[in-house]
């Protein structure tokens, strides 16, 4: 990240989004940094705060997104979350991602426990939660495990889900703990598929988190992978 290391650099990206947010008329700007080397962690919290400011004397809203704390470098500890929190307006908590394409392992996107436990850590940071946005998934992974026991994945939306339901003739199983449905099928390759699935109910069960731990909003990624039933639903409980 080559730009937290050079003060040119920085004060040009700054002085261009700024540019951008002004000429587009919106509101405020999302910062997405990730992979980001742990011991640039500092210097990604000062390059945040040196945007945040300048944003904010333009009267902008400002918000920058985060995973869910764990041990991992480039993924979780080069985010120092308390003190995000407090030059931005807004921590978006990316809870999802729980399995990933390069897991060793096949499983859910975000399970309810996982994300719940998310949320807890990242409290306990000292993000406040006022600031506290909940991010979740509108896609799954459609897992593959070969004959040898690897495993590879692809995105899945939820009408995709909904048409191998379908094609298949399967019957999702309700999983209490994991806050989800789940299905699984043999491919003309003989190999095995599990699907974790997101689906209204389980992102109602998810949103429910919003109002137990008094949060600020939720957001979602990635729009365009949802089924249409999902808004009213989720309008009706974050209302």
């Amino acid at each position: 990240f080559e730009v937290l290391s050079h003060t040119s650099r920085r004060t040009n990206l700054i002085d261009q989004v700024i540019a951008a947010a002004l000429q587009a008329g919106i509101d405020g700007i999302n910062l997405d940094f990730e992979n980001i080397h742990p011991e640039d962690r500092e210097r990604l919290t000062d390059f945040v705060g040196d945007i945040a400011e300048a944003l904010h004397a333009s009267n902008l809203t400002v918000s920058i997104d985060v995973t869910i704390p764990s041990s991992n470098g480039n993924w979780s500890r080069c985010y120092d979350r308390g003190a995000l929190s407090a030059k931005t307006d807004y921590v978006m908590l990316m809870a999802y991602d729980e399995h990933y394409p390069k897991s060793k392992i096949a499983g859910s996107v975000a399970s309810l426990p996982w994300v719940e436990a998310g949320i807890k850590a990242t409290l306990a940071e000292k993000v406040p939660k006022e600031k506290l946005v909940l991010g979740m998934p509108l896609y799954m992974r459609d897992w593959t495990i070969d004959k040898s026991g690897q495993v590879s994945a692809k995105t899945l939306s939820m009408s995709g889900a909904a048409q191998l339901l379908k094609e298949k003739t399967l019957v999702p199983q309700w999983l209490s703990d994991k806050g989800q449905y789940y299905f699984s099928y043999t491919d003309e390759k003989g190999q095995q598929h599990q699907v974790w699935q997101e689906e209204a109910r389980s992102l109602l069960l998810k949103a429910a988190l919003v109002s137990r731990y008094d949060l600020a909003g939720s957001c979602y990624w990635r729009k365009g992978l949802e089924t249409p039933d999902v808004w009213p639903k989720l309008a009706a409980v974050m209302t």
